[in-house]
């Protein structure tokens, strides 16, 4: 289980990133964007290369769910990181994605 309720949003971010690539370590999946310094390109705004890799992750959840009943959710969530543009925006991205990991793995 991950959890939502840690104060760092870099933190949270690392966590769903690693358990997307299979509860990698840190920097440990194919992109070596699982790490909490990735969370730096969404500050003070969201750049190109932090919706790249917000979208790997959430992408690799998409195809391991692909038959589940978040698929959609979690393609709408894909689908909003090429839109934001807060910081705030993406924190609530990683957060409900986060909300829907925990319900899969439960």
């Amino acid at each position: 289980m991950i959890h939502t309720d840690h104060h760092d949003p870099a933190f949270r971010y690392e966590g769903l990133a690693r358990v997307a690539f299979d509860n990698c370590g840190k920097y440990g999946d194919p992109f070596g964007i699982a790490a909490q310094d990735v969370y730096n390109s969404f500050v003070p705004e969201p750049t190109l290369n932090g919706k790249k890799a917000l979208s790997k992750v959430l992408s690799k959840l998409i195809v391991d769910n692909s038959q589940g009943e978040h698929k959609d959710a979690l393609v709408e969530l894909e689908e909003s990181v090429w839109t934001s543009e807060t910081q705030q925006q993406i924190i609530t991205i990683i957060d409900a994605s986060i909300d829907i990991l925990n319900q899969i793995q439960d």
